[in-house]
Order: structure tokens, then C-alpha cells, then sequence
């Protein structure tokens, strides 16, 4: 099987920014600069700009992406002892 190279590299800036995004965020509350439930809400507020925008999307990298920032707030939620 071979793989549309835009499509590759689409997914890899798509991830490589949700990682970056993920470590900043990280980084950000352990200096304080934003709260845990700042924090919470910038992840959610990114998970519905990709939901509403990944419209008929088959490459499979909304899904990523999303996956990446659901693993976030999934992290946030057992930290705080609500789920896991």
C-alpha cells in the first residue's frame, strides 16, 4: 500500500503540533502560569475546533489529533481521580 506523501506529511505537522501543543500546555501549569481548569479548558476548546472543522475528512488526521487531545483530558481526569 502506498501512502499519498501530503497526506503524510499533513498528519505528521498535525501531530507534531499536538504533541508541541501538549508539552506547552504541560509546561505552562508546571510553571503556574495557567490553572488545571484552564488548562482542562484550552484542550476542550481545541477538541471542538477540530471536531467542527475536520468535515468529511477520511485521512484519518482529525481522528489523531483528536485522539491526542482526548488522551490529555483522559490524563487530567484520572489525575483528579475521576476515572481511569
Amino acid at each position: 500500500m502506498q501512502h499519498d506523501p501530503a497526506v503524510l506529511s499533513a498528519g505528521a505537522v498535525a501531530l507534531s503540533t499536538s504533541a508541541t501543543v501538549a508539552a506547552l500546555m504541560a509546561h505552562l501549569r508546571r510553571i503556574g502560569a495557567v490553572s488545571k481548569q484552564a488548562e482542562r479548558e484550552i484542550y476542550e476548546d481545541a477538541l471542538l475546533m477540530l471536531e467542527e472543522g475536520q468535515a468529511d475528512d477520511a485521512s484519518g488526521v482529525f481522528l489523531a489529533a483528536r485522539d491526542l487531545i482526548e488522551q490529555q483530558l483522559a490524563i487530567d481526569k484520572v489525575s483528579k481521580g475521576e476515572g481511569g
